[in-house]
């Protein structure tokens, strides 16, 4: 497995995003499950030749009574075994829960809020697989998506390195078993109740069933399909440069955009320029959003994107502003 994770950082250069950091340190993304701890294991061996050091951080989200408490313990004795350092928050996450939020996102929003306390001196490394990977680009498939979607997990984001990203599950407990090292499981992983878990426990063996390189096979087209999103993202984003209006005296009340220049882009390029517009405005750029930006790009009008923002296109340019509206209530 060290030779995996060797090629993955190499290739997705995750030693300069380390190296980058002030302090040349990775934070291990630590919750005692078997991905993380070979994680761990692996990092450790390896960080000599990295030129790293190696610290951990764990999450308890009290979502799982004694469990919980249980698999912090475990993270603890682990670390002080190891004489690696290690950073623990505890978060209540069903009192954070947001209405119309799943659980699993609101865990995932306390983790990666954390992940960005902690680590403004260093890189986070969480402990995402080959497997997980290709759970999350079917679950973008069914869900409907663009190709940014079947590019699955990206394997550096910012200051957060995946380097088991490429390795599959079945090479993670191997490397446990070659060490003879323990972890934790979290039965809410067999439960049935969460879409990823029917994936995970259904779906997926039966398509292994068909390829069993299936986790290698989506690997590789995640891999091939994100060098196709990079060349696309950075065409659209030269694309919307050129289209951008300098207003008189360079003082814009919002920034536009000439309409004749973005109707000219080939559609796949268009719809992902609407995107970047909608995002700078921090508007969430869905299919809808998108199509009725498009719609206006030549007759011109406006339409409501969300509560006191609108799309408007007047005199050869597309704004996005601000509209205060008074909404009566019904009676």
């Amino acid at each position: 497995m060290l030779a995996n994770i060797r090629n993955t950082v190499e290739k997705y250069h995750m030693l300069g995003a380390a190296h980058g950091a002030y302090d040349k340190k990775i934070i291990i993304a630590l919750s005692g499950g078997a991905d993380s701890v070979s994680l761990l294991y692996a990092f450790d061996e390896l960080k000599e030749e990295f030129g790293v050091t190696i610290e951990a951080c764990h999450v308890n989200h009290k979502l799982r009574g004694e469990q919980s408490d249980s698999d912090e313990k475990f993270v603890r004795a682990l670390c002080e075994r190891l004489g690696i350092k290690l950073y623990l928050r505890e978060v209540d996450v069903k009192a954070l829960q947001k209405k119309h939020q799943s659980l699993e996102e609101c865990a995932r929003e306390a983790r990666y809020s954390y992940f960005r306390e902690i680590g403004t001196r260093a890189v986070i490394a969480t402990a995402h697989t080959a497997n997980d990977n290709t759970e999350t680009v079917l679950l973008n498939l069914i869900r409907g998506t663009a190709l940014r979607g079947l590019c699955g997990i990206p394997p550096v984001r910012a200051n957060i390195i995946r380097p088991l990203i490429e390795v599959t599950r079945e090479r993670v407990l191997a490397y446990l078993e070659e060490k003879g090292a323990d972890y934790v499981t979290d039965e809410s992983n067999f439960s049935k109740e969460f879409t990823r878990n029917n994936l995970r426990l259904d779906v997926i063996p039966a398509l292994e069933k068909i390829n069993p390189s299936l986790n290698d096979g989506i690997t590789r087209m995640c891999e091939t399909l994100r060098r196709d999103e990079e060349y696309l993202r950075k065409d659209s984003e030269s694309a919307l440069e050129s289209a951008y209006f300098t207003h008189p005296n360079d003082e814009p009340e919002n920034e536009c955009f000439k309409t004749d220049v973005l109707i000219k882009q080939p559609e796949a390029l268009l719809n992902r320029i609407i995107s970047l517009i909608l995002s700078k405005n921090n508007i969430s750029p869905t299919n809808h959003r998108i199509n009725g930006v498009v719609s206006i790009l030549e007759r011109g009008g406006k339409i409501n994107l969300e509560k006191n923002k609108f799309a408007v296109v007047r005199n050869n340019l597309l704004c996005v502003k601000q509209i205060h509206q008074n909404y009566r209530k019904k009676s």
